[in-house]
């Protein structure tokens, strides 16, 4: 283990193509995994919007296919995302795999930023080509099919450049601010948050990760509604909303902005904060395997 605190982006991009030669398979078997998986709701979605909607001219067939398709990417991609964050920890799952890579020469950093780029954009790219490939394989396919003209076109150009902007545009007024940019920065520390709490279960568990960390989040958000529905007589989530509420109107500096905004910030912090813990387990785990308890 290389104990310079200097950091070299040579000695990353060695940790990296490391990683990449020994777990070829793995990116083999994945980006087989997203191919077949994303042709398959290609194929099948395509045969039931042609099968269900035979009275539709060819655009609203194709505007269908299109809408329906990229509801399922948003949250494939999602989960995708996530399994992936709580995978940071494979390449010293064992304790062989642990020691191999405590005596590469780089440092914690080095490898822990590796680990990341691995998981958040290395995965990603992988998952994308699949996804391009899956896109082909239909458009081959496609004269298997009785399908309108429509159908020629690349589903994915239509969804990234129409279809995907119309989702994730946001009307200021729903949310009752000035601009959008408070909604957009809610929803990314949102995701930004539940991906970091993955990558802090990935760090720790070493069996089953996506499982366990899943299962405390499902635990816990239950836990959380019983209380807030349930606390007392009219419900505390009920209380709290409506306090909310008169606390905005009682004080001219708390609007809906200001409350977005504070739990962006929240959120963001909390991001920090699993970023952080992940990073500290990730190198007590260089150094000694350290069991509070069975993982």
């Amino acid at each position: 283990m290389n104990t310079n605190m200097n950091f070299s982006f040579t000695r990353l991009m060695a940790v990296m193509k490391r990683d990449m030669m020994e777990n070829w398979k793995t990116n083999i078997y994945r980006l087989i995994g997203c191919y077949s998986g994303t042709a398959m709701a290609f194929l099948f979605g395509m045969n039931g919007i042609l099968s269900g909607n035979r009275g539709e001219t060819g655009e609203m067939q194709y505007a269908g296919f299109c809408n329906t398709f990229h509801s399922i990417l948003i949250f494939v991609t999602f989960f995708y995302l996530i399994v992936c964050a709580s995978r940071i920890m494979e390449v010293m799952n064992t304790k062989n795999k642990r020691i191999s890579y405590m005596m590469l020469p780089a440092t914690i950093g080095e490898k822990f930023i590796s680990r990341v780029i691995y998981v958040c954009i290395i995965s990603m790219v992988i998952f994308f080509v699949g996804l391009f490939l899956a896109e082909l394989t239909r458009l081959a396919l496609l004269p298997l099919f009785d399908a309108p003209a429509e159908f020629s076109r690349f589903c994915l150009f239509d969804i990234m450049s129409v279809s995907f902007y119309d989702t994730i545009h946001i009307n200021p007024e729903v949310y009752e601010t000035s601009s959008t940019f408070i909604p957009y920065l809610f929803l990314i520390s949102n995701g930004l948050w539940g991906h970091s709490i993955y990558i802090l279960g990935g760090t720790y568990f070493r069996k089953h990760p996506f499982i366990k960390t899943w299962g405390i989040c499902m635990a816990a958000f239950f836990l959380i509604l019983y209380t807030l529905v349930n606390i007392s007589d009219e419900g505390t989530l009920i209380y709290i909303l409506k306090w909310m509420g008169n606390l905005a109107n009682i004080s001219s500096w708390i609007n809906e902005e200001v409350i977005f905004s504070t739990i962006s910030i929240i959120f963001l912090i909390f991001t920090v904060i699993n970023w952080t813990l992940s990073y500290h387990m990730f190198r007590n785990s260089q150094i000694t395997d350290r069991k509070p308890f069975r993982r």
